[in-house]
């Protein structure tokens, strides 16, 4: 999994370097925000209507993945998973900014630079990400909207500060289905360039969004001391094509740094 950090840092520091872009605390960004933020509804008034899949497919562990074309070429990528851990155990493991080092692979840092509760029962929280691997280090500044009454999080660069990233925008969203089980939505938009091949372009967001979920699931896991049963057996099929997708990545990145 680290090739998939390392091709995405290779990528995105690229794509940074051809636009002149790194992160500045002592200037603005460059714009206030290319995509549309989020908004704190419930998962089907973003455009995620009824999954294809039963909900012991859910249970199962392994995340369901979703990708939605936004116009002007930005993708939409959606993990739901089902998580075994009572919403405030899951909202503790998504709110622990300082500790995604631990359990997000690729988060070297995220240190928290402000923070606000504010009277309608949000907390605004403002923090630096520093992503680092293979010798590529990749800094942005997010705020995250967390209301808990609506069982959401959203985020989106702090535009008051440079980021490394173009823009980012994202969503959490925690059902509680009362039965032991919580049903976690995790949405995000991006771009990637367009020289990467469009299967290339699926299969790494396919990845990130599944990475996106399952580290929360193996972090209530170890709160709860909950122990999944059946695993995952449907991998071995999968990692030669996912290997020759990175090599594509790799090389592509590779070719556009050194025409940098």
């Amino acid at each position: 999994m680290r090739l998939v950090v390392i091709a995405w840092l290779l990528l995105v520091s690229a794509s940074c370097a051809a636009s002149g872009g790194s992160a500045d605390t002592s200037k603005p960004h460059p714009h206030e925000g290319l995509l549309k933020k989020y908004e704190r509804v419930p998962p089907t008034q973003i455009g995620l209507g009824k999954l294809d899949v039963a909900d012991d497919e859910l249970r199962k562990g392994a995340p369901v993945l979703r990708k939605i074309s936004l116009p002007g070429g930005w993708l939409r990528a959606v993990s739901v998973q089902d998580v075994h851990a009572p919403e405030k155990v899951v909202w503790s493991a998504i709110n622990d900014l300082p500790n995604y080092p631990k359990y997000v692979e690729g988060v070297a840092a995220c240190d928290i630079y402000s923070t606000e509760k504010k009277m309608s029962g949000e907390t605004v929280t403002c923090a630096k990400y520093q992503l680092k691997a293979a010798g590529f280090t990749l800094s942005y500044f997010m705020m995250h909207v967390f209301e808990p009454n609506k069982h959401c999080m959203t985020f989106h660069l702090d535009y008051s500060r440079c980021s490394d990233l173009s823009d980012s925008v994202g969503y959490w969203y925690v059902e509680d289905l009362k039965d032991g089980w919580c049903r976690v939505y995790y949405s995000t938009d991006s771009q990637l360039p367009r020289f990467i091949p469009g299967f290339a372009k699926n299969m790494l967001s396919e990845m990130a969004a599944k990475r996106s979920t399952s580290w929360v699931d193996t972090r209530c896991n170890e709160i709860t001391g909950f122990s999944p049963t059946g695993g995952g057996g449907k991998r071995s099929r999968a990692g030669a094509l996912r290997k020759a997708t990175l090599l594509v990545l790799l090389a592509a990145a590779w070719q556009l740094k050194a025409s940098l």
